[in-house]
């Protein structure tokens, strides 16, 4: 950076405040509005060109112009002085003055590593929307690894912060880092952010195992997809939203993904065929509260106000590759005479899984009995496997039965593909999940069984689209989006996916 743009960017910082308000709907439209009646990977593009316009600062801590004397605005707490960390529980402070010097112990860390491009020092390298102060430790740790959900935990930075270990790339179980809960939606939406802005950039070695050197996706089936879901989960909180205005002032451009919280489903999600429409889109803008003004109820509520939503036929697709936690998926066996998919129990507490046929085609299975569905949570070294009761697999060594019980009663369970297409399902305790032809039954068997079949994993179908059939039991014509959120009767659709009098509609 030069010594001009140095002294624009540090006059510009003397007027910034990290409580800066946020930018209204009408001048974000106006900056957004050559993305209008894009779609896919036209619409990637149009936001590379967009957010790759900007002024980096140089890269370390000497003072005005440089990452940490942007830091002081960006991600420091103006009550207290401390600097936000969101990689380990160890706290640190600015002090009362900032001179843009580094704080002892800390690191600016690259959330997408540099290495991943081959660590040429370019704007990728110096980017605000990349770069957090670290603890130093939990810095080291991250490595250069992928962002995902570590299986395997070998380090925790602190509860509710980092850990680093073992997960599923692509199938494949390699080193792995994940972000603490209250960070992963953050993370994620900084990842689309670098996947899209440097998309023009040569991916190399471990950025490998994440991306792929294409204009789109760029992130992976497997990376795309549990960001999407770490998005929807993790909000766009208010001090993200500062921090995407005050990265805005410094540099000159947004991370519209955090903008438009749900613009990452018409990129890689449940939109890619609707025309992105910025006039209309819901926003995080500081005049627009159809997002952050809307509360997510997390159990429906039988009233007149809020509708309960029953799928009547779901469709699942065959998965070989490591599965995520939040998403849906069944279990089914091939007999050799034809697929069954397991269904758990009702009004018991414990006892073998029953079955019922099914028809696969080409990989593709529809279910209607929602006592199929399992939803798996992330644990510690597995995930907890919970049923459509919210009851969850428990298992006493004993016993090759299955028990419905409580979180605090469940063990964990690791899922791990096999070469053949099926799934090794293992208890904490040993026991291993296995259809059984004499019985026709899942059981929980230790050892494994000789005889016994392997099942495989089917998740559910999210492209299905307009295809998928709904029953919504409502007393009024209120509009929902995907996730189950009432729209305001007065609010003009953004361009999307929605639920109506029962039926699924699109609005362009």
């Amino acid at each position: 950076m030069n010594k001009y743009f140095k002294l624009i960017i540090a006059v510009a910082l003397i007027g910034l405040t990290t409580s800066a308000n946020a930018i209204d709907r009408k001048t974000l439209a106006q900056y957004a509005s050559s993305l209008k009646g894009l779609k896919k990977a036209e619409l990637k593009d149009a936001l590379h060109k967009l957010m790759d316009k900007k002024t980096v600062l140089d890269y370390g801590g000497n003072g005005p112009g440089f990452t940490w004397y942007g830091f002081w605005y960006t991600d420091r707490d103006p009550k207290t002085n401390e600097c936000y960390n969101r990689y380990s529980d160890k706290k640190f402070s600015f002090g009362d003055t900032n001179t843009g010097k580094a704080i002892a112990g800390m690191n600016i860390e690259h959330s997408f590593p540099k290495s991943w491009w081959g660590g040429h020092k370019n704007d990728a390298w110096c980017d605000l929307y990349n770069l957090y102060p670290s603890d130093s430790k939990a810095n080291s740790s991250k490595s250069n690894f992928p962002m995902g959900v570590v299986v395997n935990v070998k380090e925790e930075a602190g509860a509710g912060y980092d850990k680093v270990g073992k997960g599923y790339a692509d199938g494949n179980l390699v080193n792995m880092w994940e972000p603490g809960d209250r960070f992963k939606g953050e993370f994620s939406r900084s990842y689309m952010y670098m996947a899209t802005t440097y998309q023009n950039l040569n991916w190399v070695k471990v950025g490998l195992q994440s991306l792929e050197n294409k204009n789109w996706p760029t992130l992976k089936d497997w990376a795309y997809k549990l960001y999407l879901q770490w998005s929807k989960n993790d909000r766009v909180d208010e001090q993200e939203i500062k921090r995407n205005e005050a990265v805005f002032k410094i540099q000159g451009n947004r991370n519209l993904f955090i903008d438009y919280p749900d613009l990452a489903e018409y990129v890689w999600g449940d939109s890619m065929d609707v025309e992105f429409n910025p006039d209309y889109a819901i926003t995080t803008a500081s005049d627009d509260n159809r997002y952050t003004g809307v509360i997510v109820n997390e159990e429906p509520v039988v009233t007149p106000d809020k509708p309960v939503v029953t799928p009547q036929s779901v469709t699942f697709v065959k998965t070989t590759t490591a599965p995520v936690a939040g998403k849906r998926y069944v279990l089914v066996a091939n007999t050799g005479k034809g697929f069954v998919v397991a269904s758990t129990l009702t009004g018991k507490k414990f006892g073998y899984l029953k079955t019922n046929k099914v028809s696969d085609n080409n990989g593709t299975i529809s279910v209607s009995n929602n006592q199929s569905f399992l939803t798996l949570e992330q644990g510690t070294s597995g995930f907890y496997i919970k049923d459509a009761n919210d009851k969850y697999f428990g298992q006493e060594d004993k016993y090759k039965t299955v028990q419905f019980v409580t979180k605090n009663k469940a063990v964990e369970w690791t899922l791990e593909p096999k070469d053949d297409g099926t799934f090794t399902i293992t208890s904490s305790t040993g026991h291993v999940l296995q259809y059984d032809t004499k019985y026709t039954t899942f059981g929980a068997y230790k050892p494994a069984s000789d005889n016994g079949i392997y099942p495989m994993l089917y998740v559910e179908d999210t492209t299905a689209g307009i295809g998928t059939v709904w029953t919504v039991t409502t007393t009024d014509e209120a509009v929902y989006n995907l996730q189950g959120v009432r729209m305001p009767a007065d609010a003009q659709l953004a361009p999307g996916i929605y639920i109506r009098g029962g039926k699924k509609f699109i609005v362009r």
